[in-house]
């Protein structure tokens, strides 16, 4: 009986001494990278992305099975950018795809990520064309807003303004951070929708606030248009939705492709103010 007691005691030390060291963090290792050097080796592999109100879950893993050639054994969504980067160190996804551009942010700012070797994407069937530009979308029956904002693009585009806004909030080691203005005086209020889900083109600061090239490149259309822009923070899935809610007047990021399945759309899309290049992959470590 003695013995058993001890015995008892034991077990119970055991326990008491795995909480404590589940409490201080100990508990289970931080998730490791899985060996992946290229995306020739993501096969069998769970992949993981920011969720899109035009491409489910299922649909993007046959996308991302279609442009790399192999075949994933799940896909994840999430919603917010820090849940992606969750699922992967958490061990829940062996990558992260996300645009080149925000590859490269994060390798800046984030550590323990590399990036996989990938062969040049050409499944758009555009060699070094770009595969997406990223513009702004509105309601149909907004023609006139949409000439406005493109020629306010063009007119950024030719005397450079476009080019060193990239460079300061897209290119730089460190991006500049820029704040709304709270109103102006004699302009209509647009609001825009922003996910910050795209860093460090579409941004949130650690106060779940709108920053950086988002807001610097809605100031410079202020300047030449006759609208107030005004960020407004919403979801991935549901922009549309509140687009069409009339909620909010413009969605800022939305991907144009020269693949995009043809069909008739219920919203207008602004002229292109950045070009990606290609999806990157992102892993631990």
């Amino acid at each position: 009986m003695r013995k058993r007691v001890i015995s008892l005691w034991a077990v119970a030390a055991m326990a008491v001494l795995l909480l404590v060291l589940a409490a201080a963090g100990f508990a289970m290792p931080d998730a490791k990278g899985q060996g992946l050097v290229s995306t020739k080796d993501l096969k069998g592999s769970v992949m993981a992305g920011v969720a899109s109100a035009h491409l489910p879950g299922e649909n993007a893993e046959v996308l991302f099975e279609t442009i790399l050639g192999t075949k994933l054994s799940g896909y994840r969504e999430t919603d917010s950018f820090s849940g992606l980067l969750y699922e992967l160190r958490s061990g829940r996804a062996d990558v992260i795809c996300c645009p080149d551009v925000t590859a490269e942010y994060l390798l800046r700012s984030e550590k323990g990520l590399v990036r996989l070797q990938a062969p040049e994407d050409t499944s758009n069937g555009v060699k070094g064309g770009g595969r997406l530009s990223f513009a702004m979308a509105m309601r149909e029956g907004e023609e006139e807003l949409c000439k406005e904002l493109d020629a306010a693009i063009s007119e950024m585009e030719e005397d450079g303004t476009l080019t060193a806004l990239q460079v300061a909030y897209l290119d730089a080691a460190v991006p500049l951070d820029l704040y709304a203005s709270k109103g102006t005086a004699g302009k209509k209020t647009l609001y825009v929708g922003v996910s910050g889900t795209l860093p460090p083109i579409d941004r949130l600061d650690a106060d779940g606030e709108p920053c950086g090239f988002s807001v610097a490149f809605l100031e410079e259309l202020e300047k030449r248009t006759g609208y107030h822009f005004e960020p407004v923070v919403i979801g991935t899935k549901d922009a549309f939705a509140v687009l069409n809610s009339e909620k909010v007047d413009l969605l800022f990021a939305y991907g144009t492709s020269r693949n995009t399945t043809p069909g008739k759309k219920n919203y207008l899309v602004t002229k292109g103010y950045y070009t990606m290049k290609e999806y990157a992959y992102l892993t631990l470590e």
